[in-house]
């Protein structure tokens, strides 16, 4: 909730491209941060920052893209925009498990496989940083005029 706040006043100074970009290079880093798992990871140490770490950058990431998403819409359609994101994370989620479930799979035994999917995850999150930096631009309302220059 703290970042989710932090991100309103990010987006204001910075815009939502780079505000979308920077949640998901840290949350891309909280991944990451999983590689030092191990059979002995101490929960303190090593599990908890990287959950903090992610969710920090889940908190910053995800109002961007929802503005973005929704920010050029007719009021009378962001409801329903809305609901279709909604739907869209989480049919994404089940396939981004599958997906790394099956990497870890096919990676063998042991904690090679956990490490392999959290490489993937955090790889994959680090593009979606590039692309929103360099993807995500301000827009008007749609039948609105460009604000002047």
């Amino acid at each position: 909730m703290v970042a989710a706040k932090l991100a309103g006043r990010l987006i204001g100074r910075w815009g939502l491209g780079r505000t979308a970009a920077l949640g998901m290079l840290v949350q891309g880093a909280g991944i990451l941060l999983f590689l030092r798992a191990g059979a002995d990871a101490d929960y303190v140490g090593v599990l908890l920052p990287a959950l903090a770490v992610r969710g920090v950058g889940n908190g910053l990431s995800f109002p961007s893209l929802n503005i973005a998403a929704v920010g050029a819409l007719p009021e009378d359609q962001q409801g329903l925009a809305s609901g279709l994101i909604t739907s869209a994370v989480q049919i994404g989620a089940g396939i981004g498990v599958a997906v790394l479930a099956s990497l870890m799979a096919t990676a063998g035994s042991g904690i090679d496989g956990y490490r392999i999917a959290f490489l993937t995850a955090g790889c994959f999150s680090l593009l979606g940083a590039a692309l929103a930096h360099f993807g995500l631009r301000a827009r008007t309302r749609v039948g609105e005029a460009p604000a002047p220059a």
